[in-house]
């Protein structure tokens, strides 16, 4: 809970504090029950191991709760090439700030999808970072359908080029013919200019 919340819980008599307690266990069941259809949710230790994952992360990534259980999420990463990406992930989290940024993963089975994730640390009493909670949005699709627009955007360029080409290319043959033309009449007359 928020440090405000706690202050503000503490400053409220025992029924307020009861029917508050009550307010929010139901809304965040109804946040976690959201969460669970739509969001990837994962809980890791402080050293980045897995202690929790939601359904919708056990389904996604193909991995059962237990395989997933104290492992580090290295098992879903997709590849090198995201090294810097994961590093400036690690640093900020490791100094206490949310990080947000588009990951590739790898599905048990290899296959790969995309998540848009938030990670925050969350602080023990004393302000060390005992946990970290990531929140992941799939954006597979949406991943894919950029690929596509820009796959089609080269392919638009490289047709404007093409015709560019083409037409500098007629426009350099309709020099050569008028030339040519000049040429056979100055040849028709007798005399070259």
């Amino acid at each position: 809970m928020h440090r405000c919340a706690q202050k503000n819980l503490l400053a409220m008599n025992d029924t307020n504090q009861q029917t508050l307690y009550k307010l929010t266990e139901n809304d965040l069941n109804a946040l976690l029950a959201a969460l669970d259809q739509s969001a990837l949710v994962a809980i890791t230790d402080a050293k980045g191991d897995i202690i929790y994952v939601n359904k919708k992360f056990v389904e996604v990534s193909q991995y059962s709760f237990y395989e997933l259980l104290g492992q580090n999420h290295r098992i879903l990463k997709w590849g090198d090439e995201f090294r810097e990406l994961y590093a400036d992930m690690w640093k900020t989290i490791s100094e206490g700030r949310m990080w947000r940024g588009d990951v590739k993963n790898r599905a048990k089975d290899g296959t790969p999808y995309w998540v848009d994730a938030t990670i925050s640390p969350i602080f023990d009493a004393d302000g060390k970072i005992e946990k970290y909670v990531a929140v992941r949005l799939l954006i597979t699709e949406k991943k894919l359908a950029e690929k596509e627009i820009n796959n089609r955007i080269e392919e638009t360029e490289k047709l404007n080029r093409l015709m560019v080409d083409r037409e500098l290319k007629m426009v350099e043959i309709k020099e050569k013919m008028k030339k040519m033309e000049v040429e056979l009449a100055e040849c028709k007359s007798g005399h070259k200019a």
